[in-house]
């Protein structure tokens, strides 16, 4: 980091993800090496699945004063790999930033969804944080490609946070954290050649006098207007073999979206199921499980 300069980073992720978690573990370890360095979570709906955003600022040698929320960043790093097809997760981002994505994809692919004067970086984090946590909780792996493409960090600095907040896994995190360091691919992104046109479409909310009184929800059904169905990281699967078509998973279904189909069976909608898995957990029979995918 060049004196005088304060690094800011906007985390994109999910709610249960770790997004909050790895920004403070960023700061902490900033702060072990002498930095100044902020972390802080900005939440819409606080429930597992949702769209997350945290941020840090560091700075080399000058104490940082503001405050707010960080919406022009030089660094952006994305947990879920399907929010970069939901937000402009490159809103703001500083020519000459950095834009670091956990993802299946090649970097030779992903970077024909852009287009700026960026540092793409891109791993698999997923993978790496099933084989060597055992979840797909993916916020020290990317803290490995963090460090790689921006170095930012000392891989270093971050024994004594992984150490405090994670306490005996703190090994096989740091151990994620190392792979995705060497496995994370980098290439530039440029402003020419062909890329894909992708529209956002903008939240508009009610004006104070469309309310009605006491109710500050005016359409029914608004999970699907909002995407909910896309928040979830996996999805529920039933086996009819032991299903016995209580139903006790469509009552306790939080969104209301489990049904009893024409056989008797129970199914969710997709479109605003949000992978809670309170369904699986309530379930008698264990005829419900929990998959990873949308």
């Amino acid at each position: 980091m060049e004196k005088g300069t304060t690094i800011e980073i906007r985390w994109h992720g999910r709610g249960g993800q770790g997004a909050v978690t790895s920004a403070e573990l960023t700061a902490l370890a900033a702060m072990r090496e002498g930095k100044y360095a902020q972390a802080f979570p900005s939440f819409g709906p606080e429930r597992r699945g949702a769209p997350v955003l945290a941020f840090n600022r560091i700075s080399q040698d000058t104490p940082i004063r503001i405050r707010s929320g960080v919406v022009k960043p030089d660094i952006v790093i994305v947990l879920d790999p399907g929010l970069v097809t939901l937000i402009n997760v490159v809103d703001g981002l500083k020519p000459g930033g950095a834009l670091i994505v956990n993802s299946t994809r090649s970097v030779d692919d992903l970077k024909q969804e852009f287009s700026g004067d960026w540092k793409l970086a891109v791993v698999n984090a997923s993978a790496i944080a099933r084989e060597l946590l055992g979840v797909n909780i993916v916020n020290t792996t990317m803290l490995g490609a963090l460090i790689r493409a921006t170095g930012i960090i000392n891989m270093e600095s971050l024994t004594e946070p992984l150490a405090e907040k994670f306490g005996a896994r703190s090994k096989s995190n740091f151990e994620a954290c190392n792979r995705a360091f060497k496995e994370t691919a980098q290439d530039k992104i440029t402003t020419t050649g062909p890329k894909k046109q992708k529209s956002f479409q903008a939240e508009k909310l009610p004006r104070w006098n469309e309310l009605l009184v006491g109710c500050a929800v005016t359409d029914v059904g608004n999970t699907k207007r909002f995407c909910t169905g896309d928040w979830k990281s996996e999805h529920p699967e039933w086996n009819d073999a032991v299903c016995i078509q209580c139903g006790i998973c469509s009552i306790y279904c939080p969104e209301a979206c489990i049904s009893e189909q024409s056989d008797g069976y129970f199914r969710s909608n997709p479109f605003f199921c949000k992978g809670c898995g309170i369904c699986a957990q309530e379930c008698w029979t264990k005829a419900i499980k929990m998959v990873e995918g949308s």
